[in-house]
């Protein structure tokens, strides 16, 4: 029997094969999406999944004393590296304790006595790191390949790419971090994890024993292996108890009164997380799945428009399966097996389209890997069987959901009527027909407005004034002494050699506590040197930047952001703060425009601007420069000096420099891919809607062709039929638009309301998107009705 349904499933899809095809495509589009989404939320969720020795690690987590924000601290991934011994002292079930230091900037690095180039992702740890973490390996051995100082383990990508397939054990390396060069002896090579993991090795390195005293702090990633799956609480209070007492000890030899800082309710505290969670639940932003909302959003959005493609590109066919049905009832076939028979075809086109959706999503995976910076892949992943059994669930649900309808549907007709004739006057289902059409045009309407209003949030963004002009600026990686900026400074065409902290680049969120009118305030403090604000062409409001002409700018004299001024009630221009429980005080040299350097979502901080290198924080300002300003005109006369200088000051390192222009528009690339899916979803779902009214006024044109034909005879002109029959669908998208607007509206308020510098809410994007949406209707339907309206009328009615 089921060879029999099976044989029949092929005839009828064959038979009605451009359906077929239509139902297929259009589902197809949607799986792949949506398949785009599953494979991501694997990829995330397997993050440090690769080794279940990894369920035994756990990050120390310290709350942060030094930078309170609004007067509560924040946990930090770091702790004290005097933690390790105390971890190992009070926690008996401690069977090795690592840190793992990850260099922010390049380092230089010469193999085989080459040209030195510049190489990111080396780990400083220590000798314990693969007693913690068990990565595979090709070559060395886990257990002596951290004996001696000075030990390098890299990565089989890393040795491949430098020695080729050669046993690289023994070689020697040099590394030269800050210009100082130093030698390592490689000893191992491991292999990738099949997972992604929170480390992105190229090398691993044993850097030389912490030295802490009680006057310098280190605070390092530390990871704790247990010899077992740990209960996080209970673990973290037998810790607190003996750390609580060390860190106070610790407070009090530095004389820092405890009291500003116990009055919010806060107390030195340490705590264990599991190393799984370090990714899936990070400290200081949100969380993948967070970030990942709006895309599965859109995905479902976009597969639930297919669904609703497909049931009604199903139920078109109705008429011309109806005796088909009612032949094969009069023949003895039950209602159960016509369900079966219907369902059978259902899955067959969902399965098409999942092979169809799956080749489409592998040619299109480089780009959209390329585009998130993933290395997402369905033939070569590892889990491939979770994959295989998430495709056959996923195709079983839209079987389900795409063909409950269609099959009831059809099984439904009483054979008497279909077969006297008078199904097609019928009206069974339109309502639900129509139903589904017009929520297509909810999501399609809601999808052209949201476009166009993140349209219009990107531009203002880009367009907006930042504060600051990041053209003609150079981004030197690594900072420049005080002889080699005077070198750069002498350079035909630069301008201005500054250091700046608060640039594109480094903005560490250093605060400190300011006195003004008796009212101490935490705001956020900048390092710069004299010439740091000019180098990134500031905006002054108002009084004068940093100068060496005033000796007093390097120790009593800071500037002030325009939200700051605002916030001490305007007018602060040669005003007095002071700091350190009035021991020192400052005056106000000038005011500047708000900088924007981490995008627009937040406004910027209430912030200080000071050139003295000891100051109101524990930190102090080196003033070492890493912003060149230049004459546009000369950039390559510029570059050539400037790599000449540099050379000359350090042979054996390299210089890296970025333009902070391209530095900046980066900060843009995260909504820039948003709007672009949203751009690509709001095309498909259009397609895909327009395919789904073709089909609606398909299939009520079929029912209507006699009425047609009866009105055409009794003298009615091809416009009055023209209109009558569009007017109904016009209805409709006016009715899709007044459900639309209303949800798109508080959408898009949503969306907004996720940046500090925004439009307000346009209103033309509703009108454009009301008129495009009767012209796409319109020119849709008409197609159908033309045909419909043209036809011989005497052929609809040469059976009565």
């Amino acid at each position: 029997m089921f060879k029999l349904n099976l044989k029949i499933a092929f005839r009828n899809l064959i038979k009605n094969r451009v359906y077929t095809a239509i139902n297929i495509c259009g589902l197809a589009l949607g799986l792949a999406g949506f398949i785009f989404i599953l494979l991501y939320i694997n990829y995330e969720k397997s993050y440090d999944t690769w080794d279940k020795e990894l369920d035994k690690v756990y990050q120390v987590q310290e709350l942060d004393l030094f930078s309170l924000k609004e007067g509560k601290a924040e946990w930090w991934g770091e702790s004290d590296g005097r933690l390790t011994e105390m971890i190992k002292t009070s926690l008996p079930n401690v069977t090795a304790v690592t840190h793992v230091f990850e260099t922010k900037q390049e380092e230089a690095i010469v193999i085989d006595n080459k040209e030195p180039f510049l190489i990111n992702n080396i780990h400083r740890t220590n000798s314990e790191f693969f007693s913690v973490f068990p990565y595979k390996f090709i070559y060395g051995n886990p257990a002596v390949s951290f004996k001696n100082l000075n030990d390098m383990v890299i990565t089989e990508e890393f040795a491949k790419k430098y020695f080729g397939n050669i046993n690289p054990i023994g070689k020697v390396v040099k590394l030269m971090p800050q210009s100082r060069i130093a030698p390592y002896t490689i000893t191992g090579v491991i292999a990738k994890p099949e997972t992604p993991g929170t480390f992105d090795l190229s090398i691993v390195i044993q850097s030389s024993p912490i030295k802490f005293n009680d006057q310098i702090l280190n605070f390092r990633p530390t990871y704790v292996k247990f010899s077992g799956k740990q209960n996080e609480e209970e673990t973290s209070q037998v810790l607190q108890k003996v750390y609580e007492p060390f860190r106070a000890a610790i407070l009090k030899k530095w004389k820092w009164s405890p009291s500003e800082y116990l009055k919010n309710g806060n107390k030195p505290a340490v705590r264990f997380k599991s190393f799984y969670s370090v990714h899936q639940q990070p400290l200081h932003q949100d969380d993948w799945f967070s970030q990942l909302k709006p895309i599965i959003l859109l995905s479902s959005l976009l597969l639930l428009i297919s669904i609703i493609n497909f049931i009604n590109m199903f139920t078109a066919q109705a008429v011309s399966r109806a005796k088909e049905v009612g032949i094969r009832k009069v023949t003895g076939a039950s209602r159960a097996s016509l369900i079966k028979q219907f369902f059978l075809e259902t899955f067959l086109q969902c399965f098409c389209a999942l092979i169809f959706g799956v080749i489409l999503l592998e040619l299109f995976l480089p780009y959209l890997n390329e585009q998130f910076s993933l290395s997402l892949s369905i033939i070569n992943s590892y889990n491939f069987g979770l994959v295989v059994l998430q495709l056959i669930s996923l195709v079983v649900l839209i079987t389900l959901l795409s063909g409950v309808y269609p099959a009831v549907f059809l099984s439904s007709y009483n054979p008497h009527q279909v077969l006297k004739g008078n199904f097609a006057q019928g009206q069974k289902g339109s309502k639900l027909r129509v139903g589904l059409v017009g929520i297509q045009f909810v999501i399609a309407v809601g999808f052209f407005i949201g476009i166009m209003i993140i349209s219009s949030q990107i531009k203002y963004m880009e367009s907006r004034d930042p504060g600051f002009d990041p053209t003609g600026v150079i981004y030197v990686d690594d900072p420049m002494g005080k002889i080699l900026s005077e070198h750069a400074r002498n350079i035909d065409g630069v301008k201005y050699v500054g250091a700046n902290d608060g640039n594109v680049h480094r903005h560490p969120n250093l605060t400190a506590n300011y006195k003004y009118n008796n009212e101490v305030k935490e705001l956020a403090t900048v390092f710069v040197n004299l010439e740091g604000l000019q180098v990134v062409g500031a905006k002054l409001l108002n009084g004068r930047f940093f100068d060496k002409a005033h000796k007093q700018d390097t120790s009593s004299a800071v500037i002030l952001n325009e939200s700051l001024e605002k916030l001490y009630g305007g007018n602060m221009l040669g005003k007095y703060i002071t700091y350190n429980n009035d021991s020192v005080t400052v005056q106000v040299i000038g005011i500047i425009k708000d900088i924007q350097v981490s995008g627009f979502d937040k406004s910027s901080a209430p912030t200080i601007y000071t050139a003295s290198k000891f100051n109101a924080t524990d930190y102090p300002n080196n003033g070492f420069a890493n912003l060149i300003k230049y004459d546009q005109r000369k950039e390559k006369q510029v570059i050539a000096e400037l790599n000449k200088v540099w050379k000359e000051a350090s042979p054996e390192y390299p210089l890296s420099f970025t333009f902070l222009e391209h530095d900046f528009k980066k900060l843009f690339i995260t909504h820039e891919r948003f709007k672009q899916m949203v751009k690509l979803f709001s095309f498909l779902s259009i397609s895909l809607s327009m395919i789904g009214l073709f089909s609606l006024a398909a299939f009520m044109t079929r029912q209507r062709t006699k009425e047609i034909a009866i009105r055409k005879v009794l003298g009615a002109d091809n416009k009055d039929i023209f209109l009558l029959l569009n007017k109904g669908y016009l209805w409709l998208i006016l009715g899709a638009n007044v459900v639309a607007w209303p949800l798109i509206y508080i959408a898009a308020q949503h969306w907004l309301s996720g940046f500090a510098y925004r439009i307000e809410m346009p209103v033309l994007p509703f009108f454009i998107a009301f008129i495009v949406s009767i012209f796409i209707t319109t020119l849709t339907v008409s197609v159908q009705v033309k045909n419909a309206v043209e036809a011989n009328p005497v052929k609809a009615l040469k059976y009565e």
